[in-house]
């Protein structure tokens, strides 16, 4: 297939293009007018068929697909994808995290809401991005520097910085929300927010890309497939207590092969369309035994949280500000909590539900493997039976609809309560044998870090 590289980086193409009886006047090694043929790029051609006659002004696309036979769809792939990630790189920017201790964190993050005019923007990376509790002051940093694309070559130059806010941060989905206020380096700049995708589920070799401020040398973008849709992994972001097993939390996330590296974190996942898919936030990495040696070297396995909970946690962590309390409507579910928080948890007058994977079904419409799985009660309560089948979710705030849901999957059940406030109406829909029944459940909230 032919790939965009054919037409930017090709140094011999056919040394006569044909199409429908139209050609081009190269010859081949002794071409018309001296020309040599087999060294002429793309963009020779591109030029030369603009001299014939009627050609004036042919565009590349209409280049491409007259003369060397390019189709729509490998026209979109050539250049759908570098539009989208140079669109992209309009709403990443490159933070700064200085502590009171002196030491600086260097990462990614990626604006999801602009007020140009106003020079205004709220901008998402990791917790872990903002978060060092190695010191004996405060966990969070005394100042953080956002820097645009173009602008993250000198972190310590005034004029090439913005200043930004924490809002809100939590280490159980290692998010945090910063913000930006009357900017005039924003206002100048071609910045532009990104929007998160509308779809709930992400699906195995899917096309993505990541852009993050990667080893802290500036913005860059790299490119990869969605190699599994979902799993849990451990991460362990604390500095004092590195090490320690009960400091581990266990993560929701989309792998990818992009080859993301220290400095990527809090970056954006993007799909080709250039909608956030996920937030990068970690890798695996080479394990050493206790003479300092590699035993495993670890390559294409980079994690990404998914955009179906962080868009769902931003308007959380918008609404509670600086000084709310970040609580979630839940069940309790298997890998719902980590270990600490099951242990401190009564389970007393809440929904416990569990997963069980089933068959995987063909979509052969869209020509992938759809995972489905049965979603059951496994106590009665609040009219909801043991054994009953969860196949929707609603939650209504009066007349509103905040949330229509069909839950295929465990996290579709878990993200979609983070839409959840005290005073909504959230009504499950279960399969009781052969009868389809809702259920207008009483949820539980709980604060969470």
């Amino acid at each position: 297939m032919k790939k965009i590289f054919a037409f930017i980086a090709a140094s011999c193409l056919s040394a006569t293009v044909l199409l429908c009886g139209c050609s081009l006047p190269f010859g081949g090694s002794n071409g018309r007018d001296g020309v040599d043929g087999k060294n002429a790029s793309a963009y020779d051609y591109y030029e030369l068929a603009k001299t014939i006659p009627g050609n004036e002004n042919m565009t590349i696309d209409e280049f491409l697909r007259e003369y060397l036979n390019y189709s729509s769809e490998e026209l979109e792939e050539a250049f759908g994808l570098q539009a989208s990630i140079n669109r992209s790189l309009r709403s990443a920017v490159s933070i700064a995290a200085q502590f009171s201790d002196g030491g600086t964190s260097l990462g990614s993050g990626v604006i999801v809401d602009l007020d140009k005019e106003r020079g205004d923007a709220y901008v998402i990376t990791n917790c872990h991005v903002i978060y060092n509790d190695g010191g004996y002051s405060s966990n969070y940093p005394k100042n953080v520097y956002l820097y645009l694309y173009g602008q993250d070559s000198d972190y310590n130059d005034d004029n090439n910085r913005f200043s930004a806010t924490l809002v809100g941060s939590s280490i159980t989905y290692d998010i945090a929300l910063l913000k930006v206020t009357g900017s005039e380096l924003l206002k100048k700049s071609a910045a532009e927010a990104a929007k998160f995708v509308s779809e709930e589920d992400i699906y195995l070799g899917e096309d993505v890309y990541a852009i993050g401020n990667a080893e802290g040398q500036g913005m860059s973008a790299v490119r990869g497939i969605v190699t599994k849709d979902r799993e849990l992994v451990p991460l362990n972001i604390s500095d004092r207590y590195a090490g320690y097993d009960r400091y581990t939390r266990y993560y929701n996330v989309i792998r990818t092969d992009a080859a993301v590296n220290e400095g990527n974190s809090g970056g954006a996942l993007f799909n080709r369309k250039g909608e956030i898919v996920g937030i990068i936030n970690s890798k695996s990495g080479d394990e050493e035994d206790n003479q300092g040696f590699t035993i495993d070297d670890i390559d294409g396995m980079s994690y990404a949280l998914p955009a179906s909970a962080v868009k769902r946690l931003y308007p959380l962590m918008k609404e509670n500000g600086t000084n709310g309390n970040l609580s979630r409507a839940h069940f309790v579910v298997e890998d719902d909590f980590n270990k600490a928080d099951a242990s401190s948890l009564s389970s007393q007058n809440k929904i416990q539900v569990e997963s069980k994977a089933s068959a995987s079904t063909w979509d052969s419409e869209n020509d992938r493997l759809v995972i489905n799985e049965k979603i059951s009660v496994i106590r009665d309560c609040y009219g909801l039976k043991a054994g009953d089948l969860i196949t929707h979710i609603k939650i209504t705030n009066g007349e509103t609809v905040v949330e229509d849901m069909d839950v295929t999957r465990m996290y579709n059940l878990n993200d979609t309560l983070l839409s959840a406030r005290q005073g909504h109406t959230v009504v499950i829909t279960v399969y009781r044998g052969n009868e389809k029944i809702d259920v207008t459940a009483q949820m539980s909230f709980s604060t969470f870090d």
